[in-house]
């Protein structure tokens, strides 16, 4: 994705949303656009509570949308608990909804990555982010 388009400031503007509507949850976020492939990490002070002593994170790329991991060994590899699926762009209120389940105990995603598209693919994803701008 062009860092210097429309769409990369929608995503940095999306992922804001998704953060406000978090609150006091959220400990760090960071967007991503200088590789082939765009993505958000929130981190998050909540935990699962089969998990709760590795930190979670609330994650996003251009393929598979929104996704749960926790950090495994303190250097930041991550290991993947859970994606949404349904859209690669949801409302940020179903994004804290799914947090939300997940902290609760529930599993409300899906195991297997969702392929919403390939990365830096012509479709309307750059257009749908440059509406966050708006």
């Amino acid at each position: 994705m062009d860092t210097t388009s429309r769409a990369a400031d929608g995503l940095v503007t999306y992922v804001r949303s998704v953060a406000d509507d978090l609150g006091g949850d959220v400990f760090e976020i960071d967007v991503n656009l200088d590789r082939e492939l765009a993505t958000a990490i929130v981190l998050v002070n909540s935990h699962v509570p089969t998990l709760a002593e590795f930190p979670l994170l609330l994650t996003w790329d251009e393929v598979s949308g929104w996704g749960l991991r926790i950090e495994t060994d303190g250097h930041g590899d991550t290991a993947v608990l859970e994606f949404m699926g349904e859209d690669i762009l949801p409302d940020p209120a179903q994004v804290e909804q799914f947090l939300l389940e997940a902290t609760n105990g529930q599993n409300p995603g899906m195991v297997a990555a969702p392929a919403f598209r390939f990365p830096n693919a012509q479709d309307d994803l750059e257009r749908r982010l440059a509406e966050f701008c708006e």
